[in-house]
C-alpha cells in the first residue's frame, strides 16, 4: 500500500502516477472479486490513466499566463451526438460507492488514495505548482469528486465576474371571468343577490290591480246546479 511505501518521490508527477497506478490495481483486484461489470473497470482504468498522462504533461509545460477569452460567435446548434452506452458513474464519492466495504475491506483501496491525496495537496511543491499551472485544476476536481473529498482553495474555480442576468419573471396568472362565482362539484353555480341583480337586472315593476287577471272569489263546484 502506498502509505506503506518506504520512499515517494519528490516531484507531483510522480507522485500523481503512483498514487493512482496503485489505485488502478486495487480497483481491478476488488472489481473482479465483487464481480463488477468488466466494461466498467476497463473504463474506470483508462481514466485514470488519461488524467496520470494529463497531469504529466501539463506540469512538463512552463509556467501559463492567464489567458483572455476573445469573444467568438456561437456556432448553430447542431444535432447532439448520441451518448455512448456505457459511461463512468458520477456523484460525490462515487469509487468509493462502486466497491462497498465487505469482508476483504475492498474500501481500503479507496481510502488510501484518499488520505495520499490530501497529503499530496498539502505539499508546498504541489501548492507552488498550482500556483504557475492552474489549468492541472481541471485534473483534480474530479479526481477529488470521486474519492469523495472537498476542493481545497487551490484548486476552486474562480468566480466569474460578470452579472448575472435578471431572471424574467412570469407574469401572475390573470383572474379568470368565472373566478367571481362559486362553483359547485356537480357543475352547479351559487350565485349571490348582488350578482343576480348585476345579471337579471333590477327586478320589473309590480303590476296594477286592473292588469292582473280575474280570479273568481266564488267556488264554481258549489254554484253548479245538479241536474233533476
Amino acid at each position: 500500500m502506498i502509505s506503506n511505501a518506504p520512499f515517494m518521490p519528490a516531484d507531483p508527477s510522480e507522485r500523481f502516477a503512483m498514487i493512482f497506478r496503485a489505485l488502478q490495481r486495487s480497483v481491478a483486484d476488488n472489481g473482479y472479486r465483487l464481480k463488477i461489470h468488466g466494461p466498467l473497470l476497463v473504463l474506470i482504468w483508462n481514466y485514470l490513466s488519461r488524467q496520470i498522462a494529463r497531469f504529466a504533461k501539463i506540469a512538463a509545460k512552463p509556467p501559463q499566463t492567464p489567458r483572455i477569452r476573445a469573444k467568438t460567435e456561437r456556432k448553430e446548434a447542431t444535432e447532439p451526438k448520441p451518448k455512448p452506452a456505457l459511461t463512468l458513474p458520477r456523484g460525490f464519492a462515487w469509487l468509493i460507492r462502486l466497491l462497498p466495504n465487505g469482508p476483504a475491506a475492498p474500501i481500503v483501496a479507496g481510502a488510501n488514495a484518499r488520505l495520499e491525496l490530501q497529503h499530496f495537496m498539502e505539499d508546498p511543491i504541489v501548492q507552488a505548482l498550482l500556483a504557475t499551472h492552474p489549468s492541472l485544476g481541471r485534473i483534480l476536481r474530479p479526481v477529488h469528486t470521486m474519492l469523495g473529498l472537498r476542493y481545497p482553495a487551490s484548486i476552486k474555480r474562480p468566480k466569474s465576474t460578470k452579472p448575472r442576468p435578471k431572471r424574467i419573471r412570469k407574469p401572475k396568472r390573470q383572474p379568470s371571468f368565472m373566478d367571481q362565482y362559486k362553483i359547485n362539484p356537480d357543475g352547479s353555480i351559487d350565485f349571490t343577490p348582488e350578482q343576480l341583480h348585476e345579471i337579471l337586472g333590477p327586478p320589473p315593476p309590480p303590476v296594477p290591480p286592473w292588469h292582473q287577471p280575474f280570479v273568481p272569489s266564488f267556488n264554481v263546484k258549489k254554484m253548479w246546479r245538479k241536474g233533476p
